[in-house]
């Protein structure tokens, strides 16, 4: 590994910026990565059209392609860039050693990793990490960040663009239990949500360069909420960062304000889009009209029946979906009326937003148990509990054909064999 502790690095080459694979869904597909963030494409935790194991078994190894050590632990996702898988990882004394590592997605073959010393305060719960957000990309650069509030940007050969040591700029961002909301790359530009109890404040940094293109004030609370992005009616990329305060869009070259709603949104569960509606984790969920570009959307309906605890809700068909701590709860996408209530027997916490592809939802718990639900009927049933043996907080990865899952030290590849 290559050793590198330092403020700020920034790389000679300015490079053109690229349009950011993280938009919404339903509006056009991302050709960039085939998993680029938090939840996948446009954050919304869904793959069409993949074919994933409906079963696994370690003992066996049957639905398992591999399992590989990672350099240390780490509760956020993986990313998919073609056949490149991207994890960050925390270790060392404190935590303070953070590294991003690429592993081949065929092999599992470590491919790279670089390592870094945090410059920021690595404390955080025992039951998380450093390595607590999930990395993002555009499809050229790979962007870490961690709860030290270190922000490293190398390209997918490991190569440093920059590096920035936030604490440096803002050195009272920090909050008791660690920093865990996941960075999102849009149109050229970095967005990070850091909310605490001090220096509470969200910015755009420029990909290409590492320098600050706007910083907005934030309300001085905790909150582990991650920025989405998603597309106006009239096609512009909009940000939407929530707070216990509102629900703040924003133009994400700028920071400048498309809108603002005085809502109470929950400070870990985020934000989903579903074509014309912005589902909130508000008063259970909330769903907002976004069809009028021109004006702050306007409530379509809510339900506090829908109460995503730790997870982010996601949407399959014509239905909205969110675990209600060991409960799968799901609701007619366009009333929000409660359509079916599955229990999740001896689940344990589950932190892990869902993924689904196709007729198949997936669930893992903080145990290392797997929930393989069918959503092919009215009412959503259990096709089977599965176990990895090692705890999972961060939300798996999806790619054609098969289920990429960060455990709290290994990194495995769901997949059936043939």
């Amino acid at each position: 590994m290559n050793s590198i502790d330092t403020r700020r690095v920034t790389d000679i080459l300015r490079r053109a910026t690229l349009v950011g694979a993280l938009v919404c869904i339903s509006t056009f597909q991302s050709t960039l990565a085939d998993w680029p963030q938090f939840r996948g494409i446009g954050g919304s935790s869904v793959l069409p059209n993949a074919k994933l194991p409906a079963a696994f078994d370690v003992s066996s190894g049957t639905g398992i392609a591999w399992k590989v050590e990672l350099p240390g632990s780490g509760v956020g996702g993986p990313i998919i860039v073609g056949d490149r898988i991207f994890t960050t990882s925390s270790y060392g004394m404190e935590e303070r050693r953070i590294a991003i590592t690429a592993n081949d997605t065929q092999s599992g073959k470590q491919l790279w990793s670089r390592e870094f010393k945090s410059t920021g305060r690595p404390y955080c719960h025992p039951t998380s990490a450093n390595a607590a957000p999930t990395p993002a990309t555009d499809g050229t650069s790979i962007v870490g960040f961690f709860s030290s509030n270190d922000l490293i940007c190398l390209d997918l050969d490991g190569n440093l663009k920059w590096f920035r040591g936030l604490t440096y700029d803002y050195p009272k961002a920090a909050n008791d239990v660690g920093m865990s909301s996941s960075p999102l790359i849009v149109d050229g530009v970095v967005v990070v949500q850091i909310e605490c109890q001090a220096d509470s404040f969200a910015a755009g940094i420029d990909l290409a360069t590492g320098e600050n293109l706007w910083r907005l004030e934030r309300p001085r609370e905790a909150n582990w909420a991650s920025p989405i992005a998603y597309k106006d009616a009239e096609g512009r990329s909009r940000v939407m960062l929530q707070s216990s305060k509102s629900a703040l869009s924003v133009e994400p070259q700028s920071g400048a304000t498309v809108w603002e709603l005085e809502m109470a949104c929950a400070g870990i569960p985020s934000a989903t889009v579903a074509g014309e509606l912005l589902i909130i984790p508000s008063g259970g969920l909330t769903a907002l009209d976004l069809k009028n570009a021109k004006a702050a959307p306007t409530k379509t309906w809510s339900n506090k029946k829908l109460n995503p605890n730790s997870g982010s809700s996601l949407v399959v068909g014509e239905r909205v979906y969110a675990v209600n701590r060991s409960v799968l709860v799901s609701a007619d996408l366009a009333s929000g009326e409660l359509t079916s209530q599955t229990r999740l027997a001896d689940a344990g916490t589950i932190w892990a937003t869902p993924v689904a592809s196709g007729e198949r939802m997936y669930i893992f718990a903080e145990p290392g148990k797997c929930f393989v639900i069918d959503l092919q009927k009215a009412e959503p049933e259990l096709l089977g509990t599965y176990e990895l043996g090692e705890s999972v907080l961060g939300s798996p990865a999806l790619s054609a054909n098969a289920i990429f899952v960060r455990s709290k030290n290994h990194l495995w590849k769901l997949a059936d064999s043939k």
